[in-house]
């Protein structure tokens, strides 16, 4: 896909020598040598994690050692030269390099590139965390991408924006081959055989071929990530079992055995952490396996912004009452957890520090969302009401209201105040939810989820949430892409972006526009 004139035109000449750069580097011998290209991740003032992988076809056959140049010049003047001894290159990490780089200065934007067999790679580009007084910053954030539901066209044009990162919101990967693949080239097929991932094969096939998206290893060389999962990194609503010291998987082939279950999930952390630059905690010899990974982690945005991390899938109790959609509720709703007791006693701390905005990476829809009495699921917040509350009731009760929480999930736009309460009549707010649709997973609008709920379509379901849910200001289930967030120190802005998933040279077109003021609310653009 060729950018278009006006997007030429919007972008700097740094920014535009990169691009033309790595497109024709996507075309060359590198993309046969760093078949899953470049990446960055988990920015801090001073240091930054970088990846690659080298074809294990080739590296098996020449041994060669890597080479890393980083730069503060697009055209690589004045590089610093690390060399990564070819033995270092090993199987059993499935050949990928990971580089904790640190002693960098705040706020600037450096680049990289390796080299292998005298064959360089794309120019990677990346920017630290800034320090002090920030008077603006703009981030992306996307979720969802099922590599047989649509193209990752969204990532073309999210690698062209000018943003300081992109944020993860999960489901990087899915577990399960749901059928043939909607759009041609996108067909699936498990090393085991298998229509669902049951070994480290499988998840490293997933990964593999995820990654070998042109698109999305662009977005990856332009802009940093910073990465949580939902569950399809490991497997669909799965929960923890603290009686039982074990997850469950509901409907898996392994759903009883715990011995299988917890070899699963070491190979989706495994699998997880060789492709994913991340500086999330390992360690898979301890004996609690809610240890053996720690992916809740914060980070810093000057003195204007803090964002939390969480991961709301490790920790969780079970999805409560009788079903997941189209429930009336139960009393269980009040005696679950999300978070569990460490990570939500942290995420309180973390939220107690400085005036900032607060912004979160939260994984499912946190507002509540019922249509004629019946919540719309109960794997998100709406099954886990009291923390819910307790939550709300700790932003009210110490005056935070510069809060915003970033979600995934839902494979939908959607953009709503956080009331205290969720009544009719709400007098007051502590933040807001900007949801920002899927990358290129299945909506509402392509399923038949909404037919539980007595409406005619996933349109009709859409007007009813808004309508009985009147905290929510804007929901769509036919937009995929991504989203944009600015913030200075007065406002926080989400656009949405909408790019067709099932063309690959679709353009891209602006789905929603929300502007929020702390005391004020939202106002649509």
């Amino acid at each position: 896909m060729l950018l278009n004139r006006r997007e030429f035109i919007s972008l700097s000449l740094s920014t535009l020598y990169l691009l033309t750069h790595n497109l024709e580097a996507l075309a060359g011998d590198a993309v046969e040598i760093f078949d899953l290209g470049i990446a960055s991740g988990d920015p801090t003032q001073d240091g930054i994690i970088l990846w690659t992988r080298i074809n294990p076809n080739i590296h098996s056959k020449l041994n060669k050692d890597l080479i890393l140049e980083i730069s503060q010049s697009p055209e690589m003047k004045e590089s610093s030269v690390i060399k990564i001894p070819g033995d270092k290159i090993i199987k059993e990490r499935d050949y990928t390099i990971r580089l904790t780089i640190d002693n960098l200065k705040p706020g600037k934007t450096y680049y990289y590139r390796f080299s292998y067999a005298d064959v360089p790679s794309m120019i990677g580009r990346f920017k630290t965390l800034p320090a002090g007084n920030v008077e603006n910053y703009r981030m992306g954030f996307v979720t969802c991408q099922n590599y047989a539901d649509g193209y990752f066209t969204a990532y073309r044009h999210l690698a062209n924006e000018d943003v300081e990162f992109i944020l993860h919101l999960g489901d990087q990967i899915y577990e399960r081959i749901y059928g043939k693949a909607r759009v041609p080239g996108r067909d699936l097929a498990f090393p085991s055989g298998h229509s669902i991932a049951l070994d480290l094969e499988d998840y490293k096939y997933l990964y593999t071929t995820y990654l070998s998206d042109k698109d999305y290893q662009l977005a990856r060389a332009m802009h940093s990530f910073i990465y949580i999962w939902d569950d399809h990194e490991y497997a669909n609503d799965y929960s923890f079992d603290y009686e039982k010291g074990f997850y469950k998987l509901p409907k898996h082939p392994f759903e009883n055995d715990r011995e299988k279950v917890l070899n699963l999930r070491k190979a989706a952390i495994l699998a997880w952490h060789f492709y994913t630059p991340s500086r999330a905690k390992l360690n898979l010899n301890a004996q609690n396996p809610l240890e053996w990974i720690t992916i809740y982690r914060d980070f810093k945005i000057g003195e204007l912004a803090h964002l939390i991390c969480l991961d709301e899938r490790s920790y969780r109790t079970p999805q409560p009452c009788d079903k997941r959609y189209a429930s009336s509720g139960c009393e269980d709703q009040y005696k679950t957890s999300m978070l569990g007791e460490n990570q939500k006693f942290w995420f309180y701390e973390k939220l107690k520090q400085g005036n900032s905005w607060k912004i979160v990476a939260n994984e499912v829809q946190f507002v509540q969302g019922k249509i004629n009495g019946l919540y719309g699921s109960l794997d998100a917040w709406d099954g886990y009401i009291k923390e819910r509350q307790e939550i709300i009731e700790f932003l009210n009760k110490n005056n935070i209201n510069k809060f915003v929480a970033l979600t995934g999930d839902r494979h939908a736009g959607l953009i709503a105040e956080i009331p205290t309460e969720f009544k009719e009549n709400y007098e007051k707010i502590v933040g807001v939810e900007f949801m920002t649709p899927a990358v290129s997973s299945i909506s509402a609008a392509e399923a038949n989820w909404w037919k539980d709920y007595g409406v005619k379509d996933a349109d009709e379901y859409a007007q009813l949430e808004i309508k009985q849910n009147p905290w929510t200001k804007y929901l769509s289930h036919r937009v995929w892409g991504y989203s944009i967030l600015d913030i200075d120190k007065s406002s926080a802005k989400c656009q949405i972006v909408s790019v067709n998933k099932y063309k690959k040279d679709s353009d891209k077109e602006i789905a929603a526009t929300y502007q929020y003021i702390p005391g004020n609310g939202l106002v649509k653009f």
